[in-house]
């Protein structure tokens, strides 16, 4: 945690090596995932500052022969509104230039027009770091070191590739299907380009959000742009350029996480405060992920912390009464299962989660513990409905129980 450019708190828990007993240490450097992704969006916005790019014109002017460059602008790969797409595979130990991204990326077909809706994509920051590559004449990750880490001040954050020796780096771990802890698929770190391919130490993501938030100008108006949210019409979207701007308990911050086999990266900036959380981990399946981690830690910060629950174990006749459907108003819904003598929850199209039973007929997300739960009862005790608190609100959303 930094307060300006100072470490106000720092802490290691774990091991970087489990099969050499190697423990953690705050120097330790981690792959850090989509985190690239504000390094490269700094860097482009960077570029337009300096004259050399305007992010309102079409990437055909860098990229003429990429599929619909002449209809993509860089402002809509920034956001996630260009509808380039994903759906693409390779094999994850290929190792991938910069051409033979871009030829497979192009072969996928869009997701959408561009700047008509939105969707997280990877391939889009890969292009990215293609149009870096074009305008500077470098390696798009030697052209962000040259224009975003060296000005300010970022030594320990970068790129290395498959065969680099990295002093300090940690192994990456995963649960395999056993639940035992177990090693990651081998895959090349070249793949992800722009989009997720630097290390760093967790000093170095926090200072990323101060330094572009303070350093001498251009800094303070490309992190303005990078932290407005993007907009498809009149619709707010969840992103703005490399960052994604939101509240945390009420208090606005600037966050992004990362997550890469073997890793998960998130950090927190409160811009009010000056105040910055990074929380690194070296597993992809951690018992508590970084963002609930760093959120949690970042609201001690403001004085708001997220409320805590004491842990209570519920009869099976308790269990089963909750166990349902539960509408969310916007076509989805909650379900509730009971596996195992604990109950999942999943919502319409997303993964199944487990959920901790608390006193006072709570739930909460087995570690996490930023969102949770209030089973809502009639008066014989039947259960009419779930009150799902968001981020710890006091307020709650209401889901009927169908």
């Amino acid at each position: 945690m930094t307060q300006g450019s100072a470490v106000t708190y720092e802490a290691s828990r774990g091991f970087a090596s489990v099969e050499l007993g190697a423990a953690l240490s705050p120097a330790t450097q981690f792959r850090i995932g989509s985190i690239t992704k504000t390094v490269t969006a700094a860097a482009i916005l960077r570029l337009a500052a300096d004259g050399r790019l305007d992010i309102d014109k079409p990437i055909a002017t860098w990229l003429p022969t990429f599929p619909n460059a002449t209809a993509i602008t860089v402002r809509e790969l920034l956001n996630h509104t260009s509808g380039v797409s994903d759906e693409w595979e390779a094999p994850l130990t290929d190792v991938l230039d910069t051409p033979a991204r871009l030829a497979l990326i192009g072969k996928a077909k869009p997701g959408f027009a561009p700047g008509t809706d939105w969707s997280y994509s990877n391939s889009g920051y890969m292009v990215l770091g293609a149009i870096l590559e074009k305008i500077t004449g470098k390696p798009w990750d030697e052209a962000e070191r040259a224009l975003v880490l060296q000005p300010l001040g970022i030594p320990t954050m970068g790129y290395h590739g498959d065969t680099a020796v990295i002093p300090g780096l940690a192994a990456g771990y995963t649960v395999g299907a056993d639940g035992k802890l177990a090693r990651p698929v081998l895959y090349s770190i070249a793949g992800p380009g722009a989009a997720g391919s630097l290390t760093a130490d967790a000093r170095a993501v926090a200072l990323l959000p101060h330094q572009l938030a303070t350093a001498a100008a251009p800094w303070p108006s490309v992190f303005k742009a990078m932290a407005t949210p993007a907009r498809v019409g009149d619709t707010m979207l969840p992103y703005g350029l490399g960052t994604v701007p939101g509240t945390l308990r009420g208090t606005p911050v600037v966050e992004h996480s990362g997550g890469i086999e073997g890793f998960t990266a998130h950090y927190v900036y409160i811009p009010g405060k000056d105040t910055s959380v990074a929380v690194l981990e070296n597993s992809d399946a951690p018992a508590v992920p970084a963002r609930a981690l760093a959120r949690r830690i970042a609201a001690l910060a403001i004085g708001k912390p997220y409320p805590t629950f004491t842990p209570a174990t519920w009869s099976s006749t308790a269990l089963a009464s909750v166990a349902g459907s539960y509408d969310i108003g916007d076509g989805s819904q909650h379900v509730i299962t009971v596996q195992g003598g604990t109950l999942r929850i999943r919502r319409s199209g997303g993964p199944t989660k487990g959920l901790v039973t608390a006193q006072g007929d709570i739930l909460y997300y087995a570690g996490d513990g930023t969102d949770f739960i209030h089973v809502a009862r009639d008066a014989n005790g039947a259960v009419v409905a779930i009150e799902f608190h968001a981020d710890g609100a006091e307020a709650s959303r209401r889901e009927k129980r169908r």
